[in-house]
């Protein structure tokens, strides 16, 4: 594939809100009457980002639940993907937003059902910074490619994608994992590695936050895109409400301008059978793609 620029997202960011570090950050979207604790939803959403990040993203997609719902929803997530999927498999969030890898436990094991997903299918990229002497993928022979933790997609896609042209894990290409997908760009910005394997859409989110440019030397095959998921446990009306208030964001300025902060043009209504895909995937993986939880 020739290299080229993602297209930065051109959405402005609200302010990040200082979180204490801890292992799990909330924030709540209260309506005008304030909603009784125990009717308040969870949003759980994975840990892609920092927890500082992804409540600047998530917090107005919590509101605006809520303010559709008539009801609090409040937003959650966890430090580290450990942590995040022991609460999954725990059943403590009401709805999650889960990358297609988290899919199958969370629909095969814990009980959650699909609502919506993101329209547009979720593939991986090699970037290197747009000053970079890697011009093409052959350059990164005997280089260093930084990765996000190998609990995302990106990285298995990425990784067949480069096995697939030859590069071999140990012989002629070296992966240094990192702890965010943050990270992982950062380590190429910087070099203290020659790419980041990464989703299009963090690059492009990167771009905005950092200022700089990034160049896309390689992109993966497709899986399903990341799904909004209810817990059984919610009543099928509330989970009927849940699902039109996620695609009411399709036809709504509110709605639109969520939309633009996750980086999606639209939601669209999701089915099991679209993750059939993903089953088939990580049975033909040879590195571990969930933590190990008790």
């Amino acid at each position: 594939m020739s290299p080229h620029s993602p297209r930065p997202n051109p959405s402005r960011r609200t302010s990040l809100c200082t979180l204490a570090s801890s292992a799990v950050v909330a924030w709540s979207a209260l309506l005008p009457i304030a909603a009784h604790a125990e009717s308040t939803y969870t949003l759980g959403i994975v840990p892609y980002f920092s927890p500082s990040r992804l409540e600047e993203i998530y917090a107005p997609a919590a509101a605006e639940l809520a303010h559709s719902l008539g009801r609090g929803v409040s937003f959650r997530t966890s430090t580290t993907w450990d942590k995040f999927y022991a609460q999954l498999k725990a059943q403590t969030y009401d709805i999650v937003l889960v990358h297609a890898l988290f899919y199958v436990p969370a629909a095969d094991e814990f009980g959650y059902l699909p609502l919506a997903r993101m329209r547009e299918p979720f593939t991986a990229v090699v970037v290197v910074p747009d000053k970079s002497p890697v011009q093409k993928l052959d350059d990164l022979r005997d280089k260093v490619i930084a990765t996000p933790p190998t609990y995302l997609p990106t990285v298995h896609l990425a990784k067949k994608a480069l096995r697939d042209r030859g590069f071999v894990r140990g012989r002629n290409v070296t992966f240094e994992e990192t702890r965010t997908v943050d990270a992982c760009l950062q380590a190429a910005l910087v070099g203290a590695a020659q790419a980041c394997i990464a989703p299009p859409f963090a690059a492009n989110a990167f771009q905005v936050s950092a200022g700089v440019r990034m160049r896309v030397v390689l992109e993966s095959a497709e899986l399903p895109s990341p799904v909004f998921m209810v817990h059984k446990r919610v009543p099928e009306p509330e989970r009927e409400r849940l699902r039109a208030a996620l695609l009411g964001w399709n036809s709504s300025p509110a709605g639109n301008a969520v939309l633009r902060s996750i980086n999606t043009r639209a939601l669209v209504t999701a089915a099991d059978r679209d993750y059939d895909p993903v089953r088939a995937f990580v049975r033909t993986l040879d590195e571990p793609w969930l933590p190990s939880v008790p």
